[in-house]
């Protein structure tokens, strides 16, 4: 009796350990994609996957942001290609959803945090798709009528900085959605892979490349600094691509890389929002004044 209580007691008293609690979510992941490729279809093995990654992010990121697939929009009549992840804030976002069916839902770029793509094998054909993909939701354009004010992801309140803090969605790597690449594993050797996607990253502007590419098995592949010896968040301060199986995981880098994104990254002011309900050439003009 009195062990069972000290055992009991000891199981009462036990820490929660975060770290191992992301470990597992991302066992699961990979037991997941495992599991999908039992689907019978391409399309349903997908479908499977991307669904897990979204239940996945759901668990670690606060309600204040929403996890979903879809199209993002500007309000200059833009439009991305279907994304399979779609990271945005809940809170302050409109949604514009065809009979609620989350491919077919449209989100302003604005209020776009980050979007990935979620691919099996990560062959030639995925690499050149993904980057495609992320590309059109980069080409949107954030609206603005004072690059001298913006805010921080999830809050309302506009602040206007200095001249050091202007907003800028081309050349500030924090102004512009996030877009990563995941995958369970690499299709190709490594160089392949690699030289694959200098080809890819050289036919493009810095402001349109994913940020990172994540394989679950294999490792990720980040912008370097080799001067500074530091990551970088994007092509424009870095000199070299650099390939690493994290050692505390790579769908854990994943996760903090996204996190730290969020609480740093920043968004224009909330009022654009309106462009997208209401045109401004809707507006009352040529109407008929009835006094009162």
């Amino acid at each position: 009796m009195i062990f069972l209580f000290i055992q009991l007691f000891n199981i009462m008293e036990a820490n929660f350990n975060s770290v191992d609690f992301i470990k597992e979510l991302s066992e699961e992941l990979i037991n997941g994609f495992k599991k999908a490729g039992k689907a019978t279809t391409p399309v349903l093995v997908g479908s499977a996957r991307e669904k897990e990654v979204r239940n996945k992010l759901e668990l670690i990121f606060p309600q204040s942001i929403g996890i979903s697939t879809g199209c993002v929009i500007d309000s200059n009549g833009n439009t991305s290609k279907q994304t399979d992840i779609i990271i945005y804030e809940k809170d302050i976002c409109p949604v514009f959803s065809i009979n609620d069916t989350p491919e077919t839902t449209y989100y302003p770029c604005e209020s776009v945090i980050a979007v990935g793509e979620i691919k099996s094998s990560l062959d030639t054909k995925d690499l050149e798709d993904s980057f495609r993909k992320i590309e059109s939701v980069k080409k949107n354009n954030r609206f603005s009528v004072n690059n001298m004010c913006w805010r921080k992801y999830c809050s309302r309140q506009t602040i206007e900085g200095a001249d050091s803090e202007i907003y800028n969605q081309q050349g500030k790597p924090l102004d512009q959605i996030y877009g990563f690449i995941l995958c369970e594993k690499i299709g190709l050797k490594i160089d392949t892979f690699t030289q694959k996607c200098i080809d890819e990253i050289k036919s493009r502007p810095a402001h349109l490349l994913p940020n990172i590419i994540v394989s679950l098995n294999d490792g990720i592949l980040i912008y370097l600094d080799s001067k500074n010896n530091c990551v970088r968040k994007d092509i424009h301060n870095a000199d070299s691509l650099y390939f690493i199986n994290n050692p505390s995981g790579n769908f854990q880098y994943l996760l903090s890389d996204l996190n730290l994104f969020i609480s740093k990254g920043r968004s224009t002011h909330v009022l654009p929002f309106n462009k997208y309900i209401l045109k401004e050439e809707d507006l009352p003009g040529n109407g008929i004044r009835i006094p009162v």
